[in-house]
């Protein structure tokens, strides 16, 4: 106990630690200012209000007792009431209208309107405010957007320095000053403490990025509908923001654990913090970015990336994405979802475990046979 009370002084005391953490919260508070400043650029309230301005701008003696017109200005009235389902209503019907209204061509603004009509309709069945999935503030949507953007790259970079700082500092010379005195389960005490600073650090992420969003905006709801291919169908469609984060979650903390097991088996191997930390970023960053090299090369490795690239437990780095779908329909393999994801992982985790456990057995034997 006295050993694992030691090194996790040694994480809260190191400066690196709160450096590193800096670093991810002020990225996170620089996205949260951009879309605060940048306003709503595709709600409709906007979309009504540009259409209003378009008309007069066309039309600059346009009569207030125009049909379009007043119904547009009935939309803003009932968005000041915060009238939702009324918004919603009338929304769905302005658009079927102007799908009415042409009678051919155009068939890129008809699916579009279609989509938008689609998106209004699961808002309508959940009753909730509309947001701005573009440029999102509120607590819950904020934090899912981040997990579907750049957060998880910055969450791997924080705990590739970390641990490797924990794990791999204590070997100097190649010696792990660790074993000059006897002590019982070190390895066992090195995985617990692993675990507890990875979820420690990325739970005080993910709640101050929710926190101060929610303490400026709101928390927004957790029922709002996002849209999701749930793969391997590959059929699009709304569900609520929890089913999504829920997934995401779980899918998140299995990577945290694959993480942890990753970083303390290359410290036993490579017995030096820098290499060790160069090794994780490079399997970790690199893996996650594999498909996207692979996708972008000749057609010809396509069957090979569909085929291999499922297998990465780093392929399941960017969960959210994996979770809605998005990855999968982009690298066009429906097989990388959430079920296949949970399988990798899972068994990447054993075999790490069993490797962590076996090599001191087998490096002893290779330094023996060497001598």
């Amino acid at each position: 106990m006295a050993y694992f009370k030691l090194q996790f002084k040694k994480v809260i005391k190191s400066s690196l630690t709160w450096l590193i953490l800096s670093v991810v919260l002020l990225g996170a508070g620089l996205v949260l200012t951009y879309n605060a400043v940048s306003g709503d650029q595709s709600s409709i309230r906007t979309e009504v209000t540009r259409e209003l301005d378009r008309k007069k701008q066309v039309q600059p003696k346009l009569s207030g007792d125009n049909k379009q017109v007043k119904k547009d200005r009935a939309i803003l009235t009932a968005l000041n009431q915060r009238n939702w389902q009324l918004v919603y209503r009338m929304m769905i019907k302005r658009n079927r209208e102007q799908v009415a209204r042409i009678k051919i061509g155009r068939e890129k603004y008809r699916q579009a309107t279609l989509q938008k009509n689609n998106r209004l309709q699961a808002l309508l069945r959940a009753n909730v405010p509309e947001e701005d999935e573009q440029r999102p503030k509120r607590g819950f949507l904020f934090l899912f957007k981040l997990l579907e953007g750049y957060l998880p790259a910055l969450i791997t970079v924080m705990l590739c320095f970390v641990l490797s700082n924990l794990f791999a500092a204590k070997y100097v010379d190649q010696l792990n000053r660790d074993n000059i005195l006897p002590r019982k389960n070190i390895l066992a005490l090195d995985l617990i403490l692993g675990l507890l600073v990875a979820s420690g650090l990325t739970l005080v992420v993910r709640l101050l990025i929710f926190g101060v969003s929610s303490l400026l905006f709101g928390p927004g709801s957790l029922a709002y509908p996002i849209s999701g291919v749930m793969l391997p169908k590959p059929q699009a469609q709304y569900l609520p923001l929890s089913h999504w984060l829920a997934q995401t979650l779980s899918l998140t903390a299995l990577v945290g654990i694959f993480i942890v097991f990753l970083i303390l088996f290359l410290a036993q191997v490579t017995r030096n913090q820098l290499s060790c930390l160069f090794l994780a970023l490079v399997l970790l960053l690199g893996g996650a970015i594999l498909p996207l090299i692979l996708q972008s090369a000749s057609k010809e490795v396509g069957h090979l990336q569909t085929s291999i690239v499922r297998y990465l437990p780093s392929t399941y780095l960017f969960s959210a994405q994996v979770v809605t779908g998005k990855w999968g329909t982009n690298l066009e393999d429906p097989q990388i979802n959430f079920a296949v994801g949970c399988q990798v992982l899972v068994s990447a985790i054993a075999v790490l475990a069993i490797l962590n456990l076996v090599w001191p057995k087998v490096e002893s034997r290779i330094v023996k046979h060497i001598n």
